[in-house]
């Protein structure tokens, strides 16, 4: 299956959900390393992600890798050493992988369901507003309490890298997965 066409990203991510046959997940997650030590070598690599199932009633993996820009992704997508790969991984799948395109900021955005197929990206809109709103009430706390405190103690520099830092951290881990939450009905209405 090809990745999800999107326009021209920041950033370009592959989103990989796997299903390993029962007693074969050795195996295969031996195979799915060399995977991604193959795509390592591929200009505009960025790195990867592996998540394990998180409970012994989930079956999926997920591997996650990311690019520079939507030609390098394309080009490792559609390489023979990849699709090499990808063929070592199937004696070791119950299932085909489901493999997504996503943005950067559409990554953040999941849907309600993580072992059903992942339906299509919100519309840009969609993601536009949830980001700015998510963005917004992120960083205006944080200039109006932390910097007027980190400022007397650090160079402007440094306090705009700790603040970024921390703006981040809450938009990951806190502000995008409860506005996820809130508003999936709005953000994947026919999954409802």
């Amino acid at each position: 299956m090809n990745p999800h066409t999107t326009s021209e990203a920041l950033h370009s991510t592959i989103v990989a959900t796997a299903y390993p046959v029962a007693g074969k997940e050795q195996e295969w997650e031996h195979a799915i390393g060399n995977l991604i030590r193959t795509a390592m070598t591929f200009r505009g690599y960025r790195g990867s992600m592996f998540l394990k199932p998180e409970s012994s009633d989930s079956s999926h993996y997920r591997v996650i890798t990311n690019f520079d820009n939507d030609e390098n992704m394309k080009r490792w997508y559609n390489s023979p050493e990849r699709l090499e790969k990808v063929a070592g991984l199937n004696p070791f799948q119950e299932r085909p992988t489901h493999i997504e395109h996503v943005s950067e900021y559409e990554f953040w955005l999941t849907p309600p369901d993580v072992d059903a197929v992942r339906p299509k990206a919100p519309p840009k809109y969609k993601t536009f507003m949830i980001v700015w709103f998510a963005l917004y009430v992120t960083i205006m706390p944080l200039n109006e309490v932390l910097k007027p405190l980190l400022i007397e103690h650090f160079s402007l520099l440094l306090t705009n890298a700790i603040l970024a830092a921390i703006g981040v951290a809450l938009l990951t881990w806190g502000v995008l997965p409860v506005l996820n939450r809130l508003l999936n009905r709005w953000l994947y209405p026919s999954q409802q």
